[in-house]
């Protein structure tokens, strides 16, 4: 009996393992990129992440109270999880990225450990990078936590691809993988790539590549690295290169171009090319494509900025269909309108991880079944729809571009009022405008055009 026993509890677990890993590989597909302020258009260091998951629409933007002095408070993008992120945390908040008040911003993506049954439900990549944003100023910071993260995470798994930034000129992509084995002590490994250079270093500070004469200044990554290399996200990635090349070749990249052309890219292999048109295109390998739930941008500071106007642009819903807007962590506090789901009695209510503005995007994404027939998806089986209709999107893009475009030229002009002016930089202002960018870009979204509500000074 208890044999038998044994080889339910062997068989229960491989299930559960198998399924954990059916769904990482159908909905947790991400992108991200980290871009060194040497080839921006600015000299501001950015990060990247489009954000995958067929099982979840919600996304909202929420402040966080500092836990530490140096790091300050910090802004997260996030969803809600079970599972090991509340077991291992006692929370199901789980952040797709973030920036804290000293200028240091993360985003990671999952790499999948498809051989280890049992091992993506150990996977806590999501808890370390909020620790990281409650605790973390530099990357040689961030660095020592990676180091020392297996001492207090015995039993759990790291397996992922992180891009990071600080305010002293820091710019890095890190591959980090706690080996094969998800029981235990084991210690993190990880591949530095740093953005500024293009040198490659272990965590033991050994270089495993010297810079490369042909290296531009940036580093993009999918699902897969140098430890698990056969996992998915090749053509993805060859995408956002190509781009990213483009733009750094011809002095175009910025923050603004990689909002516009590389996160709202609709633009990939067809699953089925005979079947395929302008009004039914396959988004399946596309960057921007209907399992694609949120984006952010971290627009950085240059080595010595001021920190307080680092900028975390987030899209809350597809990028090509939503808009990008402005979120400060030294604003203390967000908008409302990205933090709560619904209004009524003259009351603001937070009853789940969607926001009103994450809300309006969704809609949008199915109006009249124009863009597409449904964005909703199963957590095993992905999107129930992932054809397009480019010919409506576009239509949606001649005002929403619009919209986007006013708040990134005000927030431009704003933050350069700022930089003259750093007695004006508070909490307050900057909590003020970020609002304000928000309302203006919700009420025109809801309307459809881009002049439905003012722009308010």
């Amino acid at each position: 009996m208890i044999k038998l026993q044994s080889v339910y509890l062997k068989i229960s677990c491989a299930l559960i393992g198998l399924l954990a890993i059916m769904v990482a590989t159908q909905t947790w597909a991400c992108d991200v990129a980290v871009v060194s302020g040497k080839v921006t258009t600015d000299g501001k260091p950015l990060i990247w992440k489009n954000f995958d998951n067929s099982s979840s629409a919600n996304q909202q933007v929420a402040y966080f109270p500092a836990k530490k002095t140096g790091p300050g408070g910090y802004t997260m993008i996030y969803r809600f999880e079970d599972g090991m992120k509340l077991l291992n945390k006692g929370s199901a908040i789980t952040p797709s990225g973030g920036v804290n008040e000293s200028g240091f911003a993360i985003a990671g993506t999952s790499v999948y450990q498809d051989y280890n049954l049992t091992a993506e439900p150990v996977n806590i990549n999501t808890v370390l990078m909020e620790e990281a944003l409650a605790t973390c100023t530099t990357l040689a910071e961030f660095e020592k936590l990676l180091k020392n993260w297996p001492y207090s995470h015995f039993g759990t798994v790291i397996s992922a691809n992180f891009v990071v930034i600080d305010a002293k000129g820091g710019a890095a992509l890190y591959e980090c993988f706690t080996g094969h084995l998800n029981v235990g002590l084991n210690l993190m490994q990880f591949r530095k790539n740093d953005a500024n250079t293009g040198k490659v270093t272990n965590q033991w500070g050994w270089t495993l590549k010297s810079a490369q004469s042909n290296f531009i200044g940036f580093h993009i990554m999918t699902n897969y690295n140098n430890y698990i290399p056969w996992n998915v996200g090749q053509d993805r990635k060859n995408r956002a290169q190509a781009i990213l090349t483009s733009l750094a070749t011809t002095k175009r990249l910025s923050y603004r171009t990689v909002m516009r052309e590389v996160a709202k890219d609709v633009n990939g292999k067809q699953v089925q090319e005979d079947l395929s048109s302008e009004t039914n295109y396959s988004t399946t390998y596309c960057l921007s494509r209907n399992a694609t739930r949120s984006s952010i941008v971290v627009r950085g500071a240059a080595s010595g900025g001021d920190p307080r106007l680092v900028t975390m642009w987030c899209n809350l819903g597809e990028p090509s269909v939503g808009v990008f807007v402005p979120f400060f962590a030294a604003a203390k506090g967000t908008s409302d309108l990205a933090r709560v789901d619904t209004y009524a009695n003259g009351k603001w209510n937070d009853n789940d991880d969607s926001c009103l503005l994450n809300l309006a995007i969704s809609t949008r994404e199915t109006y009249g079944e124009l863009i597409y027939s449904s964005n909703e998806g199963d957590s095993i089986w992905g999107m129930h729809d992932n054809y397009i209709n480019k010919v409506e999107l576009a239509k949606v893009q001649q005002w929403s571009f619009a919209i986007e475009d006013v708040m990134i030229d005000k927030t431009a002009s704003y933050l350069s009022y700022l930089a003259s002016n750093p007695g004006q930089i508070t909490a307050a202002n900057l909590k003020y405008f970020s609002d304000d960018c928000i309302e203006y870009a919700f009420q025109n979204f809801t309307a459809g055009a881009a002049d439905y509500f003012p722009w308010q000074d």
